[in-house]
């Protein structure tokens, strides 16, 4: 009766064994709001500061512009701490990227959000957008 018993205590420990790992890989240095797997750089407070003042926001891409090509910004959200992304904060990673490609729009922004938890993030929020040069915009 006492080999049942020992077998518990072995699956016990053996599923705790497993699980410690996963779990402490869950919760290293956390960080929330992560830009994930895009290309938004921010060099200095002054190119953000220039890209969300100069970055024309349209429903359209306008009549005559050229269309540079579709942008995309994602942040994710690991800490249920911290306050989770927004999607003005992903519109400014858009305006960044679009900044730094010399665009002067961009056109067509759309949003959303889902569950990543293979990343290690509660969900991510995503941005797609078209970024244009106007041509009304003297150079």
């Amino acid at each position: 009766m006492k080999e049942p018993r020992k077998m518990n205590h072995f699956l016990s420990a053996s599923c705790l064994a497993a699980c410690i790992p996963i779990l402490t890989g869950c919760m290293g240095s956390q960080v929330s709001n992560v830009r994930v797997g895009n290309e938004a750089w921010y060099g200095s407070l002054e190119s953000q500061r220039n890209a969300n003042r100069t970055i024309k926001v349209t429903k359209t891409v306008p009549a005559g512009a050229e269309v540079i090509g579709p942008i995309e910004a994602a942040r994710g959200h690991r800490d249920w701490r911290y306050s989770a992304p927004t999607e003005e904060t992903v519109l400014t990673d858009l305006k960044v990227i679009a900044y730094t490609k010399g665009a002067d729009g961009i056109a067509d922004v759309k949003f959303s959000k889902s569950t990543n938890l293979m990343e290690n993030f509660w969900y991510v929020l995503e941005g797609r957008a078209t970024a244009y040069r106007d041509a009304q915009v003297r150079r």
